[in-house]
């Protein structure tokens, strides 16, 4: 049974799953966070597929408590909520989920391709126009849900953007050179989600690595970490259990798994020569 609440876009909640082909949606105009709303619906036995999507939030955040922009009348700010057949490790889930809304993505995004920076942005032409957050539900016996968030810059155009990100950040409009429909990106992205995380597997392998490498933003940079795994050098992929690869100054291959990881602009880079996959 489809149920529903709200409205976006001008359609009924249960309209949007209708036409999603999801069990629910449930929208509203204002929420703090529809991650906060996802993760109540999945404490009171929403389904795996339902989803909360809203015109403004207060309180969106985004990966470390970071607060995310989510004015109205521009992007997609949404959860899903997902109750995968085995639990995935926690490092794996930004990575599926970015891979899913990414492939979703490109039939709004074209001639550009949408990339996924790890571990939870994607970025169109180089600049971020998407982020994810993935958090648990937990309850007496363990992981009851997975709470995955969304947060798209679809029609902003660049003076929409804080001066502060301006330079960094995008959109679907700005790249892409059209203003997609958002119910038909959120429809696309919600439901990549759900497929993607009913069954996800235990570790990458195969065609969804050869996926991923095609979309590294960061394979082959130069890059920084911060944070516990502090380090510098170049990103060489993403690892099967979804950690990034770095090998060092020193020449040691390190698997980051937590952190902090922005590209080096050329010039700042080291004098170190640029180690191939096979060393």
């Amino acid at each position: 049974m489809t149920g529903a609440t709200g409205r976006w876009e001008g359609r009924t909640g249960a309209e949007l799953a209708a036409a999603w082909t999801l069990p629910q949606v449930h929208a509203r105009q204002v929420v703090g966070s529809t991650n906060d709303m996802a993760r109540t619906l999945a404490d009171s036995g929403a389904p795996h597929g339902t989803v909360v999507v809203a015109e403004e939030q207060t309180a969106g955040r985004g990966r470390g408590g970071k607060q995310w922009e989510s004015p109205p009348g521009l992007g997609i700010w949404m959860s899903v909520v997902a109750r995968p057949a085995e639990l995935p490790a926690p490092g794996l889930l930004p990575i599926l989920v970015g891979l899913a809304a990414a492939e979703a993505l490109d039939a709004f995004a074209r001639p550009a391709t949408a990339m996924i920076k790890w571990p939870n942005d994607l970025q169109l032409a180089g600049r971020k126009f998407a982020g994810i957050l993935c958090e648990g539900s937990w309850d007496a016996a363990g992981p009851g849900a997975v709470i995955v968030g969304i947060g798209m810059n679809v029609l902003h155009a660049p003076g929409d953007f804080a001066p502060e990100v301006r330079e960094t950040a995008t959109s679907l409009r700005i790249v892409a050179g059209w203003a997609p429909p958002r119910v038909h990106v959120a429809g696309a992205v919600a439901g990549a989600i759900a497929r993607a995380l009913a069954r996800p597997p235990a570790q990458l392998g195969g065609a969804l690595l050869d996926a991923l490498r095609r979309r590294d933003a960061l394979d082959g940079r130069e890059v920084r970490v911060t944070g516990p795994q502090e380090t510098e050098g170049t990103a060489l992929g993403i690892a099967s259990g979804g950690g990034l690869l770095v090998r060092g100054r020193d020449g040691v291959l390190r698997t980051i798994t937590t952190g902090t990881v922005r590209a080096v602009p050329h010039g700042e880079a080291g004098s170190t020569p640029r180690p191939s996959r096979s060393e």
